[in-house]
């Protein structure tokens, strides 16, 4: 019986599909690989059948499903995310990351052992940390207490570790208050709940965490603390974590982006790589000059020269591949082949999704209106998977990841 990939299987397959030689030779573009990463949104049954379909199609293809956090608390019932008509109370108990993220996880299981695909791995994509909020949080005093001493030893920590890659760092009192209260804060406390609990609850094999909006330090700080408390408090050391460094241009906000060459790009690159070695991520996600939500003709061009720079420099240094994490997929103007470890899709879904439906009642408009019951029922839901099928396994042959079954067979 087919079952979902574990972590390590998972880095199984990025080291399979590694894009460099052993002395960081780039492969050619004919023998490297992307794997494709689907993000899946309620009602999970819907997507996550047209992409488990395309998985199993054939001779098989790997993909990573992802449940972000605003889609698990959707799920889960979450008050702020859904808002349940009056008279209606959302129970405070189980917590609706929790709740979300495993009655997803139940739905994709049944949907892989319907059509038996073999190379699906599940992620946790975009569970945002708090918006850091500097002027408020440091007009606020530093509560004493064991929380703010172990966050003031843990921002020196990362300061001193930082400082031979970065310079010389030096915070203001107003600075370091801001950053103690925020990893004091209750909104943060809950964020590191949240995640720890759906991890120890579903254990996925990818969980990435959004500090896009952090600065520096905090970004270290707070990737290390969640990837400790990952592998001593819950024992877990199957999950691939995924750190974001810098950020990878948000939904909807007018794309800014700097390329960076020479003496920079260097700078750049041996950070990523100081960042990787404190915090023990497996994952990364930084600015390649991608953007998320890009509409129908929209592209962006991504940055090859910072990502080859990068991700030799990270397979040199830390001899293993980190594959990097491309934000923004569906308005990619193409895919970096194997140097684009992960390519993330969403938009492109419900594009297509809701296209399909649009079409649908275009043309049968006078008859939903009258109560026709053929064009009202089951056929909406079979039209959406079967447009979000095609645009899934148009994804997979842009990848390369198409039909690369076999290729793993002999290491799952």
């Amino acid at each position: 019986m087919p079952s979902l990939l574990t972590g390590r299987q998972l880095k199984d397959c990025f080291r399979t599909f590694c894009p460099f030689e052993k002395d960081g030779t780039l492969k050619s573009e004919e023998e490297r690989t992307t794997i494709l990463a689907s993000n899946i949104n309620p009602p999970v049954d819907l997507q996550g059948r047209a992409f488990v379909m395309a998985a199993a199609q054939d001779q098989q293809s790997p993909m990573i499903i992802q449940i972000s956090y605003n889609s698990m608390n959707l799920e889960g019932g979450k008050e702020t995310h859904f808002k349940p008509p009056q008279g209606v109370t959302r129970q405070p108990k189980p917590y609706p990351a929790t709740d979300g993220a495993e009655m997803q996880m139940e739905v994709l299981k049944h949907l892989i052992n319907q059509y038996g695909a073999k190379y699906v791995a599940v992620s946790l994509d975009h569970f945002n940390v708090p918006k850091f909020d500097e002027s408020s949080l440091s007009s606020q005093p530093i509560k004493k207490s064991l929380q703010s001493e172990l966050a003031e030893a843990r921002i020196k920590d990362a300061i001193d570790y930082m400082e031979p890659v970065f310079g010389k760092i030096k915070l203001e009192e107003k600075t370091l208050r801001a950053y103690v209260n925020y990893l004091s804060s209750p909104s943060y406390l809950d964020f590191k709940r949240d995640f720890i609990n759906v991890v120890a609850t579903v254990n996925p094999a990818w969980g990435m965490i959004d500090t896009e909006k952090l600065p520096p330090v905090l970004d270290f700080v707070v990737t290390r603390e969640i990837s400790q408390a990952i592998k001593k408090e819950l024992g877990n050391d199957d999950i691939m974590l995924e750190a974001e460094f810098g950020a990878t241009a948000a939904s909807g906000k007018e794309l800014e982006y700097k390329e960076l060459r020479g003496k920079e790009l260097d700078t750049f690159a041996n950070q990523v790589v100081c960042f990787i070695k404190y915090t023990g991520a497996e994952g990364i996600a930084y600015p390649i000059g991608m953007a998320h939500a890009a509409k129908i003709g929209e592209t962006h061009e991504p940055d090859i020269v910072r990502l080859e720079t990068v991700q030799r420099k990270l397979y040199l240094e830390t001899g293993d591949y980190v594959p990097f994490a491309q934000h923004g997929g569906t308005g990619a103007a193409r895919v970096a082949l194997g140097l684009v470890g992960k390519d993330n899709i969403n938009t492109r879904y419900l594009v297509a999704g809701a296209n399909a439906v649009a079409d649908h009642v275009e043309a049968n408009l006078q008859a939903i209106r009258a109560g026709d019951k053929k064009v009202c029922g089951t056929i909406i839901h079979d039209l959406m998977v079967m447009a979000i099928y095609k645009a899934t396994i148009e994804k997979l042959r842009e990848t390369g990841s198409y039909q690369k079954g076999p290729l793993l067979s002999s290491i799952i």
